[in-house]
C-alpha cells in the first residue's frame, strides 16, 4: 500500500468510511448512569416521572457527554495496529454476507443543568445539544467499490437496478425544563408523574433520499460510457450551509417533550429506599422545521447514454458533483421549510433491588411510529437492555447488556465515584470478540447534595 497515497486521501477515504455505515439512532444515552437514583440529570431525559424518586436533593451537571459510532461493513482487527499505523487495507476487515451496509453516528453532550427536589416536587433545567448521523443500505457492492477503488470509481463502480438509499445529518439544541410529582405518596406505594419541555434550536440538516437508482456502464475498444437511466433521487441541505460556510441563528425552530410515569413500591419511608420500580415514559416526541438552503435539489435522470470522459476534466480528475449531475440528468431546486419529526422511543421497564445495593433492570424500548412508507426519516429499532448495577452512596458499577437489530448482542461497563461517572455499553462485547464495528463511549462531571435521610 502506499503510504503517500493514504496521507493525501485521508480526507476523502474517511467521507467513504462514513457513506458505507448506519443511522441506528438511540434515546438511552449513558447506559448505566440513567436509571441511577444517584444521577437524576441523567434520568430526567429517560423518564423525567423517575426524578422524585431520587436520592439527590440538588445536583449541578457541569459537561456530560456520550459518543457512538458503528457500522456493518468494516470491523477493525487490532486496535493497537490503527493507531500506530493507519493502514485501512491491513487492519479493517471487510464483512461480506450480501446484505445492505449501514452507519450511525450519535453523540449526545449536554451542558449546564439543575435539578432540585423539595417535598413531593422536582424542577429540573438543562441544556443539550443532540446530532444524529446516519448512512443506511448503502449497496454491498459500491460500499466495496468506494472502499477500494476510490481513486478510479468510474471504472468500479458496479451496476445498479432500482437500488434505494437513505442517509442524513441532524444536529440541534435543546433547553428544557421539567417538572415531576408524586401523585400517590403512600407508606409503602409511590406514583409519579413527570413531563419535560423541549425548545429545539436547529443547528445543522442535510439529507440523501434515493427513491429509485439505476446505473449501466457500457464499454468499448475506443470508448466507454454511463447511463443512469431514470435514477431519481433528493439532496436537501439545511440554509446553515451556504456557499460552504456554516451560518447560524440561534431562534426557537421546533419543540419536543419527554412525559412518564413511575411506580415505586418502599416497605420503609427511608428516602430513596425502593425494592421495586415500574415505569413507561415517550422520549423526544416533537418536531423540528428545516429550511432548505441553495444546495437542495432534486435530480432525475435523462436516459442518455454519457462518454465516461466527459465526466473528468483535462487533468484526468473528476469533475464537481454540479457538473457531473448536469451531464446525467435534471436538476430542480428544492425551496421552503420542511417538519422533521424526531426519532421518539417508548421505554417500558422495571428496576428490581435484587440485594442490598444490588438493583438489575431490565427494559425495552420501542419505536412508535410506522416508518414504513417515510424512507428519508431516522427511527429507531427495537432493543432490550438488561443491567445490573451495584450503587453506593460514593461509587457506582454498571454493567449492561444489550440486544438490537444491529449490533445483535453488546455489553459494556461503567462506574461512577460520587459525581463523576464513565463508561462504555459496549465495550467488552467488542473486546471478546476482538473485531470492533463500533464504539460508545461516555462521561459526566456534575456536583450534587444527598437527600436527608428522615429518621423513624
Amino acid at each position: 500500500m502506499d503510504k503517500n497515497y493514504i496521507a493525501r486521501n485521508l480526507k476523502l477515504i474517511l467521507v467513504i468510511f462514513m457513506l458505507t455505515f448506519s443511522q441506528w439512532a438511540y434515546s438511552q444515552s449513558y447506559l448505566g448512569t440513567h436509571i441511577s437514583q444517584y444521577d437524576p440529570l441523567k434520568a430526567v431525559y429517560f423518564n423525567p416521572a423517575s426524578l422524585p424518586n431520587s436520592e439527590m436533593r440538588w445536583q449541578v451537571n457541569v459537561l456530560s457527554a456520550d459518543l457512538a459510532i458503528g457500522n456493518d461493513f468494516l470491523e477493525v482487527s487490532s486496535l493497537k495496529g490503527i493507531f500506530k499505523e493507519f493502514d485501512p487495507y491491513q487492519f479493517f476487515k471487510v464483512n461480506m454476507n450480501g446484505e445492505d451496509k449501514n452507519l450511525y453516528f450519535n453523540s449526545d453532550i449536554r451542558g449546564p443543568g439543575f435539578m432540585i427536589n423539595f417535598g413531593k416536587n422536582s424542577i429540573a433545567v438543562g441544556t443539550r445539544i443532540k446530532e444524529v448521523a446516519s448512512v443506511n443500505g448503502i449497496s454491498e457492492d459500491l460500499a466495496y467499490s468506494l472502499y477500494h477503488h476510490s481513486n478510479d470509481i468510474l471504472n468500479y463502480i458496479p451496476h445498479f437496478n432500482n437500488e434505494k438509499a437513505t442517509a442524513a445529518v441532524n444536529g440541534y439544541g435543546e433547553y428544557s425544563i421539567a417538572y415531576a410529582r408524586k401523585l400517590i405518596d403512600g407508606k409503602a406505594h409511590e406514583l409519579s408523574v413527570g413531563v419535560n419541555i423541549k425548545v429545539l434550536d436547529k443547528i445543522i440538516y442535510s439529507a440523501f433520499d434515493a427513491k429509485n437508482i439505476n446505473f449501466d456502464k457500457y464499454s468499448s475498444l475506443l470508448d466507454s460510457s454511463i447511463n443512469v437511466h431514470q435514477s431519481e433521487f433528493d439532496i436537501e441541505v439545511s440554509n446553515d450551509l451556504e456557499d460552504k460556510k456554516f451560518k447560524h441563528d440561534w431562534r426557537p425552530d421546533g419543540w419536543a417533550i419527554d412525559a412518564g410515569v413511575e411506580y415505586a413500591f418502599k416497605p420503609t419511608k427511608l428516602s430513596g429506599k425502593y425494592l421495586l420500580k415500574i415505569g413507561v415514559a415517550l422520549n423526544d416526541f416533537g418536531q423540528l422545521k428545516q429550511t432548505y438552503g441553495s444546495s437542495s435539489f432534486h435530480f432525475l435522470g435523462n436516459g442518455n447514454d454519457i462518454p465516461a470522459g466527459s465526466l473528468v476534466d483535462s487533468t484526468g480528475s473528476i469533475k464537481s458533483f454540479g457538473e457531473i449531475f448536469d451531464s446525467l440528468g435534471t436538476r430542480t431546486p428544492i425551496v421552503g421549510d420542511k417538519k422533521i419529526t424526531l426519532p421518539s422511543v417508548m421505554h417500558i421497564y422495571i428496576d428490581i433491588k435484587a440485594l442490598p445495593k444490588l438493583y438489575i433492570y431490565g427494559g425495552i424500548q420501542v419505536n412508535p411510529y410506522d416508518f414504513k412508507k417515510k424512507i428519508g426519516w431516522a427511527h429507531l429499532p427495537t432493543k432490550f437492555n438488561l443491567i445490573p448495577r451495584v450503587e453506593f452512596k460514593s461509587i457506582g458499577i454498571f454493567a449492561p447488556l444489550a440486544w438490537e437489530n444491529i449490533d445483535n448482542i453488546s455489553s459494556g461497563v461503567g462506574f461512577r465515584i460520587k459525581q463523576f461517572s464513565l463508561g462504555s455499553s459496549n465495550i467488552i462485547s467488542s473486546a471478546i470478540k476482538r473485531e470492533f464495528n463500533g464504539v460508545n463511549v461516555y462521561l459526566s462531571l456534575s456536583i450534587g447534595g444527598k437527600r436527608r435521610t428522615e429518621k423513624i
